[in-house]
């Protein structure tokens, strides 16, 4: 059974709260994982998601806390690095064998450790940021997708995104990486003839379709696309496939792509190749 959030957890901070929701969504989407038949791609997006979407999320609570001084932020910086360490070490046995770790050894992990730090830890600086004039703006200077001279500045909240991939739990898993940045129009159909559908009638910013969809290919509904009437031949797609090698890339970009991704996704590397995509 997957976790519930509910305003018992809240720490009264709505950026904090919208991030703890996500990392509930990702766990989630792992439970789902289990038994599925690209559980092993699911569990790989799943914790490369979690390492960095933790890791954000860390960084914006150490800040809110360091602007108003929180006593305990030593033993937090503690408590932030073990479950860094612990994913890590899990990330690292699923890089070297992804058969070797599977989502319900994941979940026993994930949800003691999630559920204690939101209801126990966080509960402990509830008082210390609420309302201080500088920790939130502390925190919003946090970005998933970094700054510097060559970030990409995109305005999540009003981008259109069409998800295609027979697997309804990974379609869930993008749109939750999507949704953790503030991308809530995001529409996912599971077949070519859907696809066509919705980019036929809704404005789009952009197409994430998986290689494989059922039986039939992305690639074809990518040239199907670049086919179409000139602002749908302009819609910018991303391919996604489970299985990399440099002569899919070529096929994908061959066909129409602009850009090619394998699974298991990185959350951080999705958001910087939509942001690339779509500016």
């Amino acid at each position: 059974m997957g976790l519930t959030w509910n305003e018992r957890m809240s720490v009264g901070v709505p950026l904090l709260d919208s991030d703890h929701k996500t990392l509930i969504g990702l766990i989630n989407h792992l439970h789902r994982s289990i038994g599925d038949e690209e559980e092993y791609a699911a569990v790989g997006s799943v914790l490369q998601a979690l390492e960095e979407y933790a890791a954000h999320h860390f960084v914006r609570e150490e800040k809110m806390m360091e602007a108003c001084r929180y006593p305990l932020l030593d033993q937090h910086y503690g408590t932030h690095g073990g479950f860094a360490a612990k994913v890590r070490g899990l990330r690292a046995r699923y890089d070297g064998d992804p058969t070797g770790v599977r989502a319900r050894e994941c979940l026993t992990f994930l949800n003691t450790w999630l559920i204690d730090h939101i209801c126990t830890t966080d509960m402990n600086y509830r008082s210390w940021v609420i309302g201080h004039p500088g920790a939130e703006a502390a925190a919003q200077r946090v970005s998933l997708t970094g700054g510097g001279r060559k970030a990409v500045t995109v305005d999540w909240t009003r981008l259109r995104v069409l998800l295609v991939d027979d697997n309804v739990n990974f379609s869930e898993i993008l749109r939750t990486i999507l949704l953790s940045v503030g991308v809530t129009g995001v529409s996912a159909v599971h077949d070519l003839d859907s696809a066509k559908a919705v980019i036929s009638h809704q404005p789009l910013d952009i197409l994430v379709s998986d290689w494989h969809v059922g039986e039939e290919s992305g690639l074809d509904l990518v040239k199907w696309v670049r086919r179409g009437p000139p602002d749908q031949a302009r819609l910018p797609v991303l391919i996604l496939s489970g299985h990399e090698r440099m002569t899919n890339r070529d096929l994908a970009l061959m066909a129409g792509a602009d850009e090619f991704m394998e699974k298991p996704i990185s959350a951080r590397n999705l958001l910087l190749g939509v942001a690339r995509l779509v500016v």
